[in-house]
């Protein structure tokens, strides 16, 4: 446990302290944890050589690696012995009682009084047979609780902020979107050996990323993987299995007798940078986002994107991607081989994707983010 501390800069008191959700410490990292990492970490750098007139804590629980940080300040709280959905609800509240609490993971405590709240999507609601029904009972509940009582809803993109304006029935002018950033990837550095072990060499392979929920949409590339010309192509896929929350789909991509496609599972950032850095191109033809990170890292890191239109994808892709249509193999088989058959194209798309990603930084992410904080916080930034 770590005792808070009275503290100052300059003589001059904090008028406020700024929680910050630690939840996603203990959770494994899929992309609101991604996010929720990335943002800390560039809002801990900014702090760092901006200082404020706020107090920041990262409240988290215990039993976890405790990321260290320069300027915010990192405190373990409250037990998990009933589970980190209790210590969320109950502890973290407790813990961020007396200042301002700021969640980046999706949820949050349902009886705070003083929270910033991000939801990054409004998938329970617009894709509801994605999920099992006790979460989406679950999330929906808490989602309208939450509209009505934070004092600052965040978002990722404006196709979020309109789909969670319509379902909360909160104007649009009350979600601030902060779209996350793509360059976290830059300073890793690159670990071939999984291209090695499965027997996949440069330009020699499409990727794909995604769990095995039915939104990623797996099962069509793979099936356009089968319609595609060369017939030598593989297919890399990087991503868990169908998590707890997401409802059982017979669509799933688990058993599949193409010897072409390769499943690597949950791999970690270097073996990732290789992959992007190897790939003919990156295959991300989802049904629904509320932003999509993989093609923005893909981006980030020279990889070429094939994409769909759908959800937030055309705001995060931009004019940096081959676009499909989702639902038809056809239409990505095409797209696979034409960016296969055309290096022209390939160089193109790669250029697009590296101006495309340098507008989207985590510096630029926290940011923003601080200035919605110091709105709510009487911070003076």
């Amino acid at each position: 446990m770590v005792a808070r501390r009275a503290d100052s800069v300059g003589g001059d008191p904090f008028p406020t302290t700024v929680y910050l959700n630690g939840k996603f410490v203990a959770q494994p990292t899929t992309g609101v944890q991604r996010v929720a990492r990335c943002l800390v970490g560039a809002l801990d750098a900014l702090l760092s050589e901006q200082p404020d007139h706020c107090r920041w804590v990262l409240l988290c629980p215990p039993g976890h690696d405790i990321p260290a940080f320069r300027a915010i300040i990192v405190e373990v709280v409250g037990s998990t012995t009933f589970g980190l959905h209790a210590w969320e609800q109950v502890a973290l509240p407790r813990a961020a009682a007396d200042g301002l609490l700021v969640n980046l993971a999706g949820s949050a405590p349902a009886r705070a009084r003083r929270q910033v709240c991000t939801f990054h999507d409004a998938a329970v609601f617009d894709m509801p047979e994605t999920f099992s029904w006790r979460f989406r009972l679950w999330y929906r509940w808490l989602f309208r609780r939450l509209a009505g009582r934070a004092v600052a809803i965040v978002t990722v993109s404006t196709f979020s902020q309109q789909r969670l304006s319509h379902h909360l029935r909160v104007p649009q002018a009350r979600i601030v979107v902060i779209p996350n950033g793509g360059d976290h990837l830059r300073a890793v550095a690159v670990d071939p050996s999984c291209l090695a072990s499965s027997g996949l060499t440069a330009d020699s392979f499409f990727l794909a990323v995604g769990s095995d929920s039915p939104h990623k949409n797996l099962a069509r590339v793979i099936a356009a993987l089968g319609r595609t010309d060369p017939p030598q192509a593989r297919l890399a896929i990087a991503g868990g299995g169908r998590g707890a929350v997401f409802a059982a789909s017979t669509a799933s991509t688990r058993r599949t007798g193409d010897e072409r496609v390769v499943r690597l599972g949950q791999i970690g950032d270097a073996p990732l940078k290789a992959l992007y850095s190897s790939a003919i191109a990156l295959v991300f033809p989802s049904l629904y986002e509320g932003f999509g990170l993989p093609p923005l890292e893909a981006m980030d890191c020279g990889c070429p994107v094939i994409a769909s239109r759908s959800g937030a994808l055309a705001e995060t892709c931009a004019d940096a991607a081959l676009v499909v249509d989702p639902r038809d193999p056809r239409s990505i088989a095409e797209a696979m081989e034409r960016i296969s058959a055309d290096p022209a194209l390939r160089r193109d798309l790669i250029a697009r994707g590296h101006a495309q990603a340098a507008r989207r930084t985590w510096r630029s992410a926290a940011e923003k983010l601080r200035a919605v904080v110091s709105a709510h916080a009487g911070a003076v930034v």
